[in-house]
């Protein structure tokens, strides 16, 4: 199942280049006109109290701004995949298929804060009750396993969960349940496709990294592994990216753009290849799934 899933989204991505390169590229401007409006949201010179409550603001309207994005992108990914036939400015629209989409992102995405604020105060609970209970005989285990299971609580979670945005979109009806039921028995055919992508999309970051940044990769071994290893590679890779040519600085920016974009549209198109696939579904004009009443 994970090669008809990662078939049909690199099959719309050969067979809609255009439409890929516009969802890239408003993405990538969305994301870019976002900062910057979270940027200017943030008075300069303003008092601590001023700037916590400015930065709350920002944070809450730029996070909006951006499920918004999401979900039209998403929408337009998921019709240009399920609905082929429904051509037209590159799939994009603006309707009730795309409002319910992002009311979905945005209650999956408050969800998420609140069961990870939850997960993280039972876990401190817990580690408090076997500190209480043995000490520190233990070490630092008690606490690397539950990170270990609240991570794998959480990418189980979204993994089953994930096929509930193309179904919205199916059935006009926001939908969760029937997709953590669809999903039943196949998490690691979802989970194999979405890791299928990343390390797709790891492979070209290798690549640029040994191109361009080779000096980097040369050091990576000399540096000490702690908490400061992964901020002292990105100042190795600053200071490598200062001494690259300005041709080569361009390419570098344009590489890393096109994988961050490629990436979000792959995974996007394999969420609704992945439903397409769980419902039995074949290519081309689907039918009617529409939910009324």
């Amino acid at each position: 199942m994970i090669g008809s899933i990662l078939g049909g989204a690199f099959r719309l991505v050969a067979r809609r280049p255009v439409s890929v390169a516009i969802w890239a590229l408003l993405y990538l401007a969305g994301i870019f006109a976002i900062g910057l409006l979270r940027v200017a949201m943030t008075p300069p010179g303003a008092s601590g109290a001023e700037m916590g409550a400015s930065g709350l603001i920002a944070a809450i309207v730029t996070q909006v701004l951006t499920v918004g994005l999401v979900a039209i992108l998403l929408t337009a990914v998921c019709r240009a995949t399920l609905h082929p036939y429904k051509t037209g400015g590159a799939y994009l629209r603006l309707g009730g298929n795309e409002l319910r989409v992002f009311a979905l992102l945005l209650m999956l995405s408050v969800a998420n804060v609140i069961a990870l604020l939850l997960l993280g105060l039972l876990g401190q609970a817990i580690l408090l009750g076997i500190h209480a209970a043995v000490g520190n005989v233990l070490g630092p285990w008690p606490a690397i396993v539950l990170i270990v299971l609240i991570l794998g609580a959480m990418i189980l979670a979204q993994v089953r969960l994930s096929i509930s945005l193309p179904l919205t979109y199916l059935y006009e009806q926001i939908t969760v349940d029937e997709a953590w039921t669809l999903s039943r028995g196949h998490f690691w055919s979802l989970f194999g496709a979405f890791l299928g992508i990343a390390l797709l999309l790891l492979a070209g970051w290798i690549v640029v990294m040994l191109i361009f940044f080779w000096p980097v990769v040369q050091a990576v071994p000399q540096l000490r592994f702690g908490p400061d290893a992964l901020s002292d590679m990105l100042l190795l890779m600053a200071a490598q990216a200062m001494n690259l040519s300005t041709l080569s600085q361009v390419i570098v920016i344009a590489l890393a753009l096109t994988l961050i974009a490629l990436g979000f549209v792959l995974v996007t198109a394999t969420l609704a290849s992945a439903a397409r696939e769980l419902l039995g579904l074949k290519e081309g004009q689907l039918p009617d799934l529409r939910r009324r009443g």
